[in-house]
Parts: structure tokens; sequence; C-alpha cells
């Protein structure tokens, strides 16, 4: 049976670890050739290392995606190496300062709106030009529960996942009938270094967390990346403008 990316080229934004290194290896497991990109270079690497052991064809290079020309040689690096990226994931991210607004530096804030989602506006810029020419593609930006919800504490972060949710949706409606689909994958709280450094602040978020979710667990990596997968291939043909809770329930509460 033909794998769900066989002969596609697979753009990762933020793969060095966590859910951008676990998409990465689920697009890989799916036959993808595979373009990444990270500022982690020592992180992105070992990714990278794993990748190839299994066989995987991989590019990869240092990315910032607060600067539009590495987006666009990142770009350039697929061109080069596989041909214009069918399928990107704009997943870079970070969580940014907790506490209220009043209390936020602006150029905090402003740094974390600047990646989580300029950065995914200028991956969306970056490769959407090629995609319509030809008449196909798929964009799955990662955005959050928190771009669907409000969460408390965390102003600059929730403030881009609505971002995302928002370009997201605007961008699949002006691009519909040109044969690409735009979607935002909104992950809830998810086993991850990001994770852990929230928690590190203080033990008992882990436990208030977990009471929050209907599941009465975390997610795990692999499986927001197993809802990647199927939002970025053609078995979500007729998906598109969607933004796909993968939150244990949390979001329909």
């Amino acid at each position: 049976m033909k794998r769900l990316m066989e002969g596609k080229v697979v753009l990762v934004t933020g793969a060095a670890m966590g859910i951008g290194a676990a998409i990465a290896r689920a697009a890989a497991a799916e036959g993808a050739a595979l373009v990444l990109g990270d500022i982690a270079t020592g992180a992105l690497e070992e990714t990278v290392v794993g990748l190839r052991q299994s066989g995987a064809r991989v590019a990869w290079d240092f990315c910032d995606v607060t600067r539009q020309s590495e987006v666009d040689g990142l770009v350039a690096l697929a061109v080069r190496h596989f041909g214009a990226p069918d399928i990107v994931y704009a997943n870079a991210g970070v969580e940014g300062p907790l506490g209220s607004p009043a209390d936020c530096a602006e150029d905090a804030f402003l740094r974390v709106i600047d990646i989580n989602l300029n950065g995914i506006f200028r991956t969306i810029k970056a490769t959407l030009p090629a995609m319509i020419e030809r008449g196909s593609g798929s964009i799955v930006a990662t955005a959050s529960v928190a771009g669907l919800v409000g969460a408390a504490g965390l102003p600059a972060y929730v403030a881009s996942k609505h971002g995302v949710v928002g370009l997201v949706r605007s961008t699949a409606i002006t691009v519909a009938k040109t044969g690409v689909r735009v979607n935002a994958l909104c992950p809830g709280m998810v086993e991850t270094a990001l994770l852990e450094r929230l928690i590190e602040t203080d033990p008992s978020i882990r436990q208030g967390l977990l009471a929050l979710k209907p599941m009465g667990r975390l997610g795990t990596t692999d499986e927001i990346a197993a809802a990647a997968i199927w939002l970025g291939s053609d078995q979500s043909s007729f998906v598109t403008g969607h933004a796909l809770a993968v939150d244990g329930g949390y979001a329909a509460q």
C-alpha cells in the first residue's frame, strides 16, 4: 500500500525537538523527503542523524523564522535537494513570559508575536506562491488549544496563537480555489520540553493541568504528529481553514 507522503517534499520549521521532531519522524515513516529548520542546530542535528539512520532523506539548516531571508533560504534548500515543498508544517514557536500583561515587558511580548505569528506568516509567504503555481499544496500551522480558548497568565502566547488561527482561516479562504489547503493544528498540553520548562517554575502546575483534562492525562508528541500527518496529507483533501484541536477534550468543555 502506498504511503501517505510517498514522493512528497515536506518542510518543517521548529523541527529540532518536541512536536516538530515528531512530525518529521512521522512524515519520514510515510515516505516523505524532509527539509528541516530550527535555531537549535545541535538538537536538530541529533534529530537528523536519527532520521537518516532510519533511511529518511533529509536536508536541514539553521532557520530563524523571525527573518524572512532565512525562511526563504530553507525553501531554497528544499528546491535544491528535492524540489519545492508539497507540504509545509509551520511549527516554530515559544511559550513566552508568564504573568499579567501589566507585568510583561513590551519587547518580550513582541518577540513571542514575531516568532509564533509573524514566523508562520513568513513561512506561508515563502511557500505559498509555488503551491499556487503548481495548483496543489498543504500548509499546516501549529497554533494551540490556547488559540481557541483563553488561558490565564500567558498573554503573548495566547494572543499569538489566536492570531495564527485567524491567519490560517483568512489564507485558506483566499486560496481555496487554487488547490492549496491551509489549516491550523491546535495541540493541548503535551509532554514536551517546553511544558517541562513551565512546570519547573511550579511543580503543582502539572496536577492542575491534569485536573482540567477530561481524559485525565497529557498528550504525547506522537499523538499530535499523527493528527498533523492526516491534516497535511491528501486524506484530509476536503479540509481547509480548519483549526483542529488535539487536546483530550479540553476545548469541548
